[in-house]
């Protein structure tokens, strides 16, 4: 947005500073005369022509309108920039002001923007046709200005009306440059001409700044040069303060990194397959084993094994210092891998992962590595030369000392040293400073990383660990250097010399994933998958079938393999949620809870915590009933939750699917905001929570799988507009931007339509009696639903509801409505169906 408005702002300048010159003046006063003699007249004649004013021959022309009235050249430009500031000020209309599709004022935005007449009374057509149909998201006077001199903004915080309004100007040439995030750039198709990147780095997960990934440079420069249009396109790279054109050519030049599955089980794809299974593992077996994740694993084993086959420490035809250099590279390559995968106890960040990238990168380069071994030598001499100079100095100040202690015969005048000691004392401070300032240097160096990471895999016992030390010890060995202690650590300064010591060539990635797949087995998708169907058993979700005991030995009753399953109702409503933990969502809802009593752990901790906090006497309903706490626990949720309005409902089911915005306000913040109704029903999940996570822990399911959301920074603003309120009031309460605030309710909106669209499962008569022992979750219940179908009612209104199709082809529009009207008269569709074809026959959602 701001650089759209600098350009804007821009072309204004121009566009005035046009208006200020000489031709502008005489076409609005006529035929000028210069009257100008060389002389002055009257009162001025002594006084100027005995003064030394510097003054050239435009500031004392003067200038003679049309009614024979004068002016003096530098003055009439000044009056001039007067009268066209106050025509400015009365130029820039909005839509509501009757003269703003004037000719003369669509004239002026012709003369200052890109866009001609023709085409900016076309933009301003729809301009008006949006904002008085839309009055409560209308673009405003700033916005308009863009667009009337052809300028648009996209990105995530962009209302997708707007955003559509703006593709739709783009595509039909009515918009000549769009200032735009990877969302437009990488998302749609909206080809351009030109395109100009001006910035080679993003800010990444980890709050700092990362440099663009190969494949995402590619695919937004590719968007220069439209198919069908132009022969060519143009795509510009613009250096920065930060990167220049060597990063440019790191990021052009590096490759394509290769595709990476992100399949994971879930709690609704385990009981879809079991469902699909007739209740067998077989389906799921095999499903998981045709997975591109495991073909991908298995891969990399292959190609583990293929590298360190070639790696043969004996080689005879390469360096020791160079099989060492492959061993670390193949290494590192291993590190990235198990990052990649999680498995590594070293971290599995993404930016963990981009440094990983870079020290692969930085070795198999050869050029570059001479260059980095350079660098590192000159800083390792600089410092060693400020260290020798910081032990003079120390030496120096320690023989003063020496020299004030002189024998009792020597009588030296008092304080004689003290100047010269200070001096030298500051000149101490400083040198250290210059010594830490290098050690820095050093400790951060990439020659410093590779050694940390080459000390760090050689304590392991992996092979390529082994092959690792093995390669350490020949190149120690071969030198002539003084023999090295067993195992010692692999030192910067030593690293340093084998890469200057090793031949300067290119090394390719060892592991490359080219193999044929291999035939051994990669389980961990798999037991993962069964750690899945023990908590959904746990938590009710999924029961055994009776089967004859002698099928069944003692070692297999805890395999679930060996059993076949029945889905329950609650297991059926959590296969039927399409969010990342479907569980959590039923067991916050009421519907799911620990009925095999699996998180009894998490009881007899909080118990034995509280006797050295209170000396109150124990609640003993709980054993009087024989209602396991966890059941009744999931009674006083589903009670509270009953109790709800609608709007609070879709209040709090945001909470569990609603990601925390940037800069969001404290978990106590966010509570305090929400009523005291759903404070209480907050409380009362948190039970839950903590009972899915210790039975998930129990059976070691990933973290990334069983994550539990309970975000409450924008519940607030969802009851809000589930209550009625208007836009501009919602915008006032979140905080956030427009696009990122319907983002935000259209999930509330998505997820409050599946839960109201679960099969119906009816309440039993015995819930809540405190007298029976339930079995098996019987799902979430039928009034909750019905609130969820409320309240999906209230939140889905303009602008969430968006069903604005901007289409360039009015005639096309046209034949498209008709065809959606056939199409409603033959059959029917579901009021929550907010699906359309567009005009590839395509189903699109939005």
């Amino acid at each position: 947005d701001n650089a759209a408005v600098t350009l804007c702002e821009g072309l204004k300048a121009d566009a005035q500073e046009q208006s200020f010159r000489r031709p502008s003046a005489e076409k609005k006063f006529g035929k000028t005369k210069d009257i100008f003699k060389g002389k002055g007249r009257g009162r001025g004649q002594g006084r100027r022509s005995s003064s030394n004013w510097d003054l050239n021959e435009d500031e004392l022309v003067m200038i003679q309108d049309s009614e024979g009235r004068n002016f003096r050249a530098d003055l009439l430009d000044q009056i001039l920039s007067d009268e066209y500031d106050s025509s400015t000020d009365q130029q820039v209309m909005g839509l509501e002001d009757e003269a703003f599709m004037s000719e003369g004022n669509l004239q002026q935005y012709a003369t200052i923007g890109l866009l001609s007449l023709r085409e900016i009374k076309e933009a301003a057509q729809r301009l008006l046709s949006f904002n008085t149909e839309n009055p409560e998201i209308a673009f405003d006077d700033s916005a308009v200005e863009r667009i009337l001199c052809g300028i648009g903004s996209h990105h995530a915080g962009v209302l997708p009306a707007h955003k559509a309004f703006i593709e739709s100007l783009f595509r039909i040439g009515l918009m000549k440059v769009i200032f735009a995030t990877e969302t437009l750039a990488a998302g749609i198709n909206a080809p351009a001409r030109s395109t100009i990147i001006c910035s080679m780095a993003k800010r990444g997960d980890n709050a700092g700044m990362e440099l663009l990934e190969t494949s995402n440079m590619l695919q937004m420069a590719g968007r220069a040069g439209r198919r069908g249009m132009d022969i060519e396109g143009a795509c510009i790279i613009a250096a920065t303060a930060f990167e220049g054109p060597e990063d440019a050519i790191t990021i052009l030049t590096n490759e394509i990194k290769p595709i990476v599955s992100q399949f994971s089980p879930s709690y609704a794809l385990a009981i879809n397959l079991i469902d699909r299974g007739g209740g067998k593992l077989e389906v799921a077996r095999s499903m998981i084993q045709k997975s591109f994740a495991v073909w991908e694993s298995q891969q990399r084993e292959q190609e583990l094994e293929t590298a360190l086959e070639s790696l043969d420490i004996n080689d005879e035809n390469r360096s020791p210092e160079e099989l060492f250099l492959n061993a670390l590279q193949l290494t590192l390559e291993k590190e990235i891998i198990e990052a990649r995968d999680g498995t590594s106890p070293r971290g599995t960040s993404k930016s963990a992962i981009s440094k990983l990238d870079s020290l692969v990168d930085v070795l198999s380069d050869g050029k570059n590595l001479k260059k980095i071994s350079k660098k590192y030598s000159g800083a390792a001499q600089m410092l060693e030369l400020e260290q020798s100079t910081l032990k003079y100095l120390e030496r120096e100040f320690r023989e003063m000392d020496q020299v004030e202690t002189m024998p009792d015969n020597v009588i030296l005048p008092e304080n004689l040293f003290d100047d010269d000691k200070r001096e030298l004392l500051s000149e101490i401070k400083t040198q250290r400073s210059r010594v830490t300032k290098g050690e820095r240097e050093i400790n951060g160096s990439i020659i410093a990383a590779l050694a940390k990471v080459a000390n760090n895999r050689m304590k392991n016992d992996t092979e390529e660990s082994i092959i690792l030390r093995e390669a350490l010890k020949a190149v120690r060995t071969a030198g002539d250097d003084v023999p090295f202690v067993e195992g010692a650590p692999l030192e910067p300064g030593e690293l340093n010399t084998y890469i200057m010591t090793a031949p300067k060539t290119n090394r390719r990635r060892l592991l490359t994933y080219a193999s044929s797949p291999s035939e051994e087995k990669n389980d961990e998708c798999w037991n993962q998958m069964l750690s899945l169907l023990n908590v959904l058993e746990a938590f009710g979700c999924l029961k055994r079938r009776d089967v004859e005991s002698d099928e069944i030995t003692v070692d297999d009753r805890m395999n679930p393999e060996k059993y076949q399953f029945t889905v329950t109702s609650g297991g059926t409503h959590v296969g039927s949620l399409g969010t990342d933990n479907s569980l959590w969502q039923v067991c916050a809802l009421g519907g799911a809870f620990d009925v095999a009593y699996e998180s009894a752990e998490l009881d007899k901790f909080q118990d034995a915590f509280s006797d050295f906090e209170s000396d109150k006497v124990e609640d003993t309903t709980s054993d009087l009933t024989g209602v396991p706490k966890p059941q009744k626990e999931a009674q006083t949720l589903t009670s509270l939750l009953c109790n709800l309005s609608a709007s609070e409902m879709a209040g709090y089911v945001s909470s569990l699917v609603v990601d925390a915005p940037r800069n969001s306000a404290s978990a106590l913040e966010s509570f305090q905001k929400l009523t005291n109704s759903q404070q209480r029903v907050v409380q009362s999940s948190l039970l839950s929570l903590e009972r899915l996570l210790e039975v998930q822990r129990k059976y070691n399911l990933d973290d990334s799988i069983g994550r539990c959301q309970l975000e409450l920074s924008s519940a607030d603003v969802v009851t809000a507009w589930a209550s009625g309120c208007s836009w501009l009031e919602a915008l006032e309460i979140s905080g956030q931007a427009p696009g990122d605030l319907v983002r935000t309710l259209s999930r509330a909106l998505d997820a409050l339509r599946q839960i109201s669209n679960l099969p119906f499962v009816p309440a039993r008569g015995t819930d809540g009696d405190g007298v029976t022992i339930r079995k098996e979750s019987g799902g979430i219940h039928p009034r909750i639903r019905a609130l969820c179908r409320e309240a999906s009612s209230l939140i889905d209104r303009y602008p969430v509801k968006d069903m604005l199709p901007f289409e360039a082809d009015d005639e096309e529009t046209n034949r498209e409505r008709s065809q959606d009207e056939d199409d409603d008269n033959e059959e029917p569709g579901n009021d929550y169906d907010d699906s359309f074809e567009d005009d590839q026959g395509e189903v699109a959602t939005i």
